[in-house]
């Protein structure tokens, strides 16, 4: 079972938080993810904890995986590994360095323990999990948007014009502008500071009736022109990442697939 998994975690004082798609599934972002994502402290001392717990889950292995190393972790790398459990094998992404998350300290002081199918599980915060989502696939901005709404809903949250500005600086989808929109009437003055063409759709919105094609295509090509940008900073941010992992491939340093953990 994957809570076996998390109980490793624990009895080996592992410091981690589940990121990216679980993650989104238990705020209420998402329905369905298939992998589990976690981040880990990358200290020597956590390193070894960690292996432990995965050599306790019998975990092996998976593709495109260098040497677990804190230098390995500490650059950014990503770290695939197969860990069985009576409901089907699942596969679990690790790293040490996400990208835009900042340091994994800062990251834990906000992070929660979240009820799950699993037992507690320590869950990365909506804000740092909002810039880990702005990655090169498209589906995920949806996703970003319902995050930005849900952080409106925590108790940390509020809807003064600095949370509502940062939620309208982190939704890129009409649906969820318009629910911003509905929900926070607040955020129309907001969003005619931030940006006209949003101002526009709010504007409308409020007024009751459906809003102008042109000023929905407008406000639709302002978000577009915003997820373009991100999509190209995440593949720079990779190229590098991609290319040390390419000359480990090369060189015939990379673990062997399918092999249990060891070491």
């Amino acid at each position: 079972m994957i809570a076996n998994f998390f109980q490793n975690l624990e009895r080996h004082t592992v410091e981690y938080l589940l990121i990216s798609g679980q993650a989104t599934v238990l705020y209420g972002a998402a329905t369905f993810s298939e992998d589990i994502d976690l981040w880990v402290n990358p200290t020597e001392k956590n390193r070894a904890h960690f292996l432990s717990a995965l050599r306790d889950s019998r975990a092996r292995y998976y593709k495109l995986t260098p040497a677990f190393t804190v230098e390995n972790l500490q650059r950014g790398h990503g770290f695939h590994f197969i860990v069985p459990a009576s409901g089907g094998d699942f596969f679990l992404d690790v790293m040490g360095q996400p990208p835009r998350a900042g340091a994994f300290a800062a990251a834990a002081a906000t992070a929660r323990w979240m009820d799950s199918e699993w037992g507690a599980v320590h869950t990365i915060g909506i804000k740092p999990l909002v810039e880990l989502k702005k990655t090169q696939r498209l589906e995920d901005y949806p996703v970003i948007g319902r995050l930005a709404l849900a952080w409106l809903e925590q108790p940390e949250g509020s809807a003064s014009d600095a949370d509502l500005l940062w939620a309208l600086q982190n939704i890129f989808t009409l649906p969820e502008l318009l629910a911003l929109f509905s929900e926070h009437p607040a955020a129309v003055p907001v969003a005619e500071k931030f940006n006209r063409e949003l101002g526009d759709l709010g504007r409308q919105w409020l007024a009751g009736s459906d809003a102008d094609e042109l000023v929905e295509r407008r406000a639709s090509e302002f978000c577009q022109r915003r997820i373009s940008e991100l999509q190209l900073a995440d593949r720079r941010y990779w190229r590098s990442i991609i290319r040390e992992l390419k000359t480990l491939r090369a060189t015939g340093k990379l673990m062997p697939e399918g092999e249990l953990l060891t070491v």
